[in-house]
């Protein structure tokens, strides 16, 4: 990928802490120097992708669980470790519409008013992995057994998409990772 493209990449794990550690550590040295994002850092592993980020030049991507002051005193970890700032991308983690949506809005909501009053734990950019939650919702799922008023199955699924994007944009996210082409175009065209 790396030779392919000049575009800055991101790369996740498969999601579970101590498989990331063994998948990320190894693709942070495999592509040193190159500036990845990487992720996920948690409470629960940050300490090994952060010492992957400094030794091979990369970012991290730091999540913690909808929760200001646990994205904070990640962040915080994070940078006593001597990884500076400007390489973390915070991850508040986010809802889908309908299955956390406001909740999330609200913690994104308060980390960038926080970091416009002066907190610098919280000056980070804000990444959100829309695509995932969105399409694990049973409306965007589900294309049988349903109601008639639900309609097309691929129209809602991917309008789930970007109204949870497009809300996310609103509270303050720099980057929303989407799946589907679609709705990749109407969020750009947004």
């Amino acid at each position: 990928m790396l030779a392919a493209t000049s575009l800055p990449l991101i790369v996740y794990g498969p999601g579970q802490p101590d498989k990331d550690n063994d998948v990320l550590v190894a693709v942070a040295e495999a592509a040193a120097g190159e500036r990845l994002a990487l992720g996920i850092a948690e409470q629960s592993n940050y300490r090994t992708m952060v010492a992957a980020c400094l030794g091979n030049g990369h970012l991290v991507i730091a999540r913690a669980p909808i929760d200001v002051n646990m994205q904070k005193q990640l962040n915080i970890l994070i940078s006593d470790m001597r990884l500076d700032l400007d390489r973390v991308l915070m991850d508040p983690t986010t809802g889908a519409l309908g299955y956390g949506l406001e909740y999330s809005y609200s913690v994104m909501e308060r980390l960038r008013l926080a970091a416009l009053t002066g907190d610098g734990m919280v000056q980070q950019p804000m990444i959100c992995t829309v695509g995932e939650e969105a399409w694990r919702a049973k409306e965007s799922k589900v294309n049988t057994g349903v109601p008639a008023a639900w309609g097309d199955w691929k129209k809602r699924a991917t309008h789930w998409e970007v109204i949870t994007a497009g809300s996310q944009l609103l509270a303050g996210a720099n980057i929303v990772v989407l799946r589907h082409p679609d709705s990749v175009a109407r969020i750009k065209q947004t």
